[in-house]
């Protein structure tokens, strides 16, 4: 036989614990900020690249080239003035060096090509898909460029990038990828004074990198501008969200349950929510439209999980009804321990693997996964249950006033009706 553990013992000391952890980051968010993330406010987000220079490449003959450099290929279409077109790729496998897709770039007619690095370079470091080299070939040069292998060929670091743009303001720096392709994205705040920000920021951006580390080691591979009336209707959107399926899910757990359940479901996941917010106002995280990604999925756990654990309360009560809730809860919760840790260990395995293996948004998405799973399998355990605990508790204690409240009336009857009776004897007299 299974033995029950007695959770409603510990409801007294994790019910405090929640209030203090809730009431910490809710007081952080207060005085310390969110930090916003470009989605939230507006702001400029691009994506740069540091890297050396490759070659020069125009185009002088009739008609049109476009260039595309893919990781594996370059690939040329050429289009006539008459209409026609014909394509040309260069695969890197084919030609193994920087040297090599040179010489094949030069067989090409119209084609000019002036080598600026080592050509005995292989030719898959040669880089694209970026603003550059995505682009209607002339006879103005277009450089390209390649990723340096030697780390210390292009010292660069988000210290020294903040450092170089330190007179935007408020900037935030994340690298991407691996630290030898030196990539980052940047995100700049728009404070409001410029009116004009949107287009004079990405070339104040380029100028201030390109004085620090050079202007032709800079590639802008990405642009975005976020409006202020954008990023504000995105912040009201992802509100209204949340709200909505809160409300979803209390309908939801009203109908299969009764409501003191529901109440208590949605209890447990707004209390995941805000440790979650809890959680990223101390650690400084950026809060953004992956954040907000984050708490719906946790809050799809957890209530996931909550709902499980209800179940299997719901039918102890029918199986023991002369029992007191609370045994019926320490029991349906006792025997869905094991399959809460089984699901909770395989995502938070998977959450772990993402977590160490990624990078950007997607590595802040997989630490709040993994705070969110630990969070939403506590909340369905001892907040959940709890609730509907409290409300048992109370709703015992109501319906036990009255019965004394109906015992103390019913006595008082007969005392009366006797008192009544003598009265009416000694008047008689």
């Amino acid at each position: 036989m299974t033995r029950v553990i007695n959770f409603d013992r510990s409801f007294k000391i994790t019910v405090p614990i929640s209030l203090v952890i809730i009431l910490a980051g809710l007081f952080g968010a207060l005085f310390l900020g969110v930090r916003l993330g470009v989605d939230f406010q507006a702001g400029l987000n691009t994506t740069v690249q540091f890297a050396s220079p490759s070659m020069d490449v125009a185009y002088t003959g009739d008609g049109s080239m476009r260039l595309s450099v893919a990781k594996t290929e370059f690939d040329l279409i050429y289009q006539a003035p008459s209409g026609a077109s014909k394509a040309y790729t260069i695969a890197f496998a084919a030609y193994p060096t920087i040297q090599s897709v040179v010489d094949a770039l030069k067989a090409i007619p119209g084609m000019a090509v002036d080598l600026k690095a080592d050509g005995s370079l292989p030719s898959n470091l040669l880089l694209g898909r970026s603003q550059a080299t995505d682009a209607t070939l002339t006879a103005a040069p277009t450089l390209l460029h390649f990723r340096p292998t030697d780390t210390s060929a292009l010292p660069v670091s988000v210290e020294s990038i903040r450092a170089a743009l330190k007179s935007f303001g408020s900037v935030s720096i994340q690298r991407i990828g691996d630290p030898v392709d030196r990539e980052y994205m940047i995100r700049i705040e728009d404070s409001g004074t410029d009116p004009n920000l949107a287009q004079t920021i990405n070339t104040n951006l380029y100028a201030s990198l390109g004085t620090a580390f050079g202007p032709d080691n800079v590639i802008v591979k990405s642009s975005q501008f976020v409006g202020a009336q954008f990023s504000q209707s995105l912040a009201h959107q992802a509100v209204w969200l949340t709200l909505l399926v809160f409300g979803v899910i209390l309908l939801y757990c009203s109908f299969r349950f009764k409501p003191v359940y529901a109440f208590g479901a949605v209890l447990s996941v707004i209390h995941d929510a805000l440790v979650l917010v809890a959680f990223i106002v101390f650690t400084r995280m950026e809060f953004n439209t992956t954040i907000i990604a984050a708490i719906l999925t946790i809050v799809g756990y957890s209530i996931n999980d909550t709902i499980v654990i209800y179940d299997r309360i719901r039918e102890k009560v029918k199986l023991n009804p002369n029992a007191i809730f609370r045994e019926n809860m320490n029991r349906g919760v006792t025997e869905t321990l094991g399959r809460t840790f089984i699901t909770s260990g395989t995502v938070l395995l998977a959450s772990i693997a993402l977590f160490i293996f990624t990078t950007g948004s997607m590595k802040d998405f997989a630490l709040c996964i993994i705070v969110g799973v630990v969070t939403g399998t506590y909340s369905s355990v001892f907040i959940a249950s709890a609730f509907v605990d409290f409300w048992k508790v109370v709703e015992g204690r109501h319906a036990k006033a009255k019965q004394l409240a109906t015992a103390k009336a019913a006595a008082v009857k007969p005392v009366a009706a006797k008192t009544g009776e003598i009265g009416a004897k000694k008047a008689a007299r």
